[in-house]
């Protein structure tokens, strides 16, 4: 039986090298595919990038890092999924900069 269940929110940044964009845009499909996959299994609650400014068409994004909120056991439950996903397998986020958090929702909308 598994334990109880908490909510979490990480933010993870990304490495500022210049490759990194690069890195992070290569296995962006992985990344997603893992997501989705995480999110089925209702793991993952919500998810996505911080940028410096939105994403316009035909601009190439600022990635500055990932906010994804977990449903898990323990904050190191949340850190043993992150350091299975593509980017941080690719060199993507920066772990020395993770921050995890327990998360007390108190309102959720879903995007329309």
């Amino acid at each position: 039986m598994a334990g109880q269940l908490f909510e979490f929110v990480a933010i993870i940044p990304d490495k500022t090298d210049d490759g990194a964009v690069d890195r992070r845009l290569a296995v962006r499909e992985a990344h997603l595919a893992n997501v989705k996959k995480l999110f089925a299994e209702k793991v993952i609650t919500s998810g996505g990038a911080f940028l410096d400014d939105p994403i316009v068409q035909g601009v190439r994004p600022t990635f500055k890092g990932s906010i994804v909120s977990f449903s898990a056991e323990s904050k190191e439950a949340v850190e043993a999924i992150l350091k299975q996903d593509p980017y941080a397998e690719n060199d993507v986020w920066d772990f020395s900069k993770v921050q995890i958090y327990n998360f007390a929702v108190a309102v959720r909308q879903a995007k329309e």
